[in-house]
């Protein structure tokens, strides 16, 4: 966590809170349970979060806020993309609505950064706008952890309590997303669009099956021409299952129809670049390395997994307007 990330989508990660379960498909193979239980011993960060055990590491369904850690942005001056809890979901149920009014009003404190929240938990994202939508929720919440910041002085805090309460609504540089693995999971898309959000996005990775957001529709009308962003990806831990290049080349062509920006994030390769890493994209039908590309996981036998991949010749790495500034 912090200043920085292996994420290709993002510029920083931001964990406010730690602990999960797991909700549908998409969670079986968690990497952040993994790396959870693998400091979840005594005296570390996720004891009593995650557990390891043989069948695999597995979380315990608890979830903390972690104090030391809500103001960190508020300490980076520079603007950035920062993820939202990549070790986490900011809507779980075991979060209150203050917890989460809180966290937002740490983001409303700090707009010179791009936030990017990204959710399982759609229905309970939407749920707490409606509640957060009164202004008495709002107010005493939001500013909690700002008020109580010991490393702000008495006029810098001031500051931010006022930039907080005279936040615009919904909050301008904050990105809500939900994860999209397969077409049972598209019926989140719903929840997003019904919650007021300066961008709304989808990630779907780890992408394990086709997604159709005009069937995922509930008229004639594509859900893609409502969406901001689409991000796109395969499995790459242990256990992955497979993504289809076609269901990769849908998630590209639903985007180009609408204009929407697409970003594809890591895939397998289906033709071997070898040892010298050299571009190889003649092949109208491949995933392959090429400039700017990077050497995601390296497998036995060749089909690495690729971080921004060129898909039939071309890289996708495509951001919402806002953040091309």
């Amino acid at each position: 966590m912090g200043d920085g990330t292996g994420i290709s989508w993002t510029d920083a990660t931001w964990n406010p809170v730690r602990g999960c379960s797991r909700v549908s498909e998409g969670c079986r193979n968690c990497y952040a349970e993994r790396v959870a239980a693998r400091f979840s011993g005594p005296g570390q960060p996720y004891e009593g979060l995650a557990d390891r055990e043989r069948a695999g590491s597995k979380w315990t369904g608890e979830v903390r806020i972690v104090p030391e850690h809500l103001a960190d942005p508020l300490r980076w001056k520079r603007p950035r993309r920062i993820f939202v809890n990549s070790m986490s979901d900011l809507f779980h149920e075991k979060l209150s609505n203050e917890d989460i009014a809180a966290i937002f009003g740490v983001m409303a404190a700090a707009p010179q950064h791009t936030f990017q929240v990204l959710t399982k938990r759609a229905e309970r994202m939407r749920e707490w706008f409606e509640w957060m939508a009164l202004e008495e929720n709002w107010s005493p919440t939001a500013t909690m952890h700002v008020e109580a910041g010991p490393h702000l002085d008495d006029d810098e805090d001031d500051t931010l309590a006022e930039r907080i309460l005279d936040a615009e609504w919904p909050l301008p540089n904050v990105w809500l997303g939900v994860s999209v693995e397969n077409q049972d999971a598209a019926k989140r898309i719903q929840h997003l669009l019904a919650t007021p959000a300066a961008v709304r996005f989808l990630s779907c990775e780890p992408l394990i099956g086709p997604i159709d957001l005009l069937a995922a529709s509930p008229n004639a009308r594509s859900l893609v021409w409502d969406l901001d962003w689409i991000i796109g990806g395969c499995e790459s831990g242990p256990g992955a299952r497979a993504c289809d290049v076609d269901w990769l080349r849908s998630l590209r062509d639903q985007c180009a129809m609408a204009a929407v920006p697409f970003f594809l994030k890591q895939a397998e390769e289906t033709t071997d670049c070898g040892e010298d890493r050299e571009p190889d994209i003649g092949d109208d039908d491949s995933i392959a390395f090429g400039d700017g590309s990077k050497m995601k996981a390296r497998r036995p036998g060749g089909h690495h997994v690729i971080e921004l991949p060129y898909l039939d010749g071309a890289q996708h790495a495509a951001f919402p307007g806002p953040a091309d500034a």
